[in-house]
């Protein structure tokens, strides 16, 4: 995972004296933003189909990771990884976290939230975590699947953006850096679980009659004709029309991940905190996740 080494380097970059002595009243904070299911669907990694210009503008201001590798195409061992520092046969979880699977790390894996919350940092999870155990992967501010429905805190953004406000505001603290995890649940598939909200609940919160409204979100629709086919799918119309569904629910993202970063700069936080982006694993198409 291109985030892991960062995450290697959060104690250091946060408590370290070399970091004190730059700025010795201002704390270093990490924001990191995972996507679900995400892949290279974006205008700056060379799609021009897509309108994503809040991640655009992002990777204009960052350094940008182009050959970087998730450690597990799936959800749980590959989110496990990015918040443990260890592959999945050293931290435990071979599988997926929810329902019958059960899949856990190890009880006594150190995760980054928990070396954190050791050194007086805060913690903040908002959004899919879809790991365990909670002793593992502990966090002082917690708003997930485990107390909200997924869709909630993972798709609609002006909820997370709200979350994210509440975090900043009321939890977060002048005396104590934080780390802050926001895990979107797009563009990962629902049509098997929720089929009236589309392939990717690319209807969710839309607007239109029993799909609730989003506030914050402005749909961005797409004609399958217009989509980039990866080349290693069959371009078809089937896989055109599903692409076309995926890229609206980037979209959201998109402007969710904008939504986030303004929150930052109106708590004072654009210049005081570094900014992380990136996947658990590829598109839920074949050769992509879970391939």
């Amino acid at each position: 995972s291109l985030s892991l080494w960062w995450l290697l380097l959060f104690p250091a970059l946060l408590t370290s004296p070399l970091s004190r002595a730059s700025s010795a009243s201002l704390p270093r904070n990490v924001l990191l933003i995972i996507a679900d299911d995400a892949g290279l669907e974006i205008g700056a990694l060379g799609n021009s189909a897509i309108h994503t210009p809040h991640l655009d503008r992002l990777a204009r201001k960052s350094a940008v990771f182009t050959e970087a590798y998730t450690s597990v195409s799936s959800c749980s061992p590959s989110r496990s990884a990015i918040l443990t520092g260890l592959p999945v046969h050293q931290n435990g979880m071979y599988g997926l976290h929810h329902d019958v699977h059960h899949f856990n790390s190890h009880d006594k894996v150190h995760s980054v939230s928990s070396i954190l919350m050791k050194h007086n940092i805060t913690t903040g999870i908002i959004g899919k975590k879809h790991v365990g155990p909670k002793d593992v992967y502990p966090f002082e501010f917690a708003e997930t699947e485990e107390n909200n429905s997924i869709n909630s805190v993972g798709r609609n953004i002006t909820h997370m953006k709200l979350l994210v406000r509440d975090f900043l505001s009321s939890v977060a603290t002048p005396d104590s850096p934080f780390f802050l995890y926001v895990a979107f649940h797009d563009p990962h598939r629902c049509g098997h679980t929720q089929p009236q909200y589309g392939y990717f609940c690319e209807r969710y919160g839309n607007g239109e009659p029993g799909m609730g409204r989003i506030p914050d979100w402005d749909p961005v629709l797409y004609k399958p004709a217009d989509v980039m086919v990866p080349a290693y799918l069959p371009d078809t119309p089937a896989t055109r029309e599903d692409i076309a569904a995926q890229y609206t629910t980037i979209s959201r993202l998109d402007q969710g991940v904008g939504l986030v970063l303004q929150e930052l700069h109106d708590a004072g936080h654009a210049d005081d905190t570094l900014v992380i982006f990136s996947s658990d694993n590829g598109i839920p198409f074949p050769l992509g996740k879970a391939s």
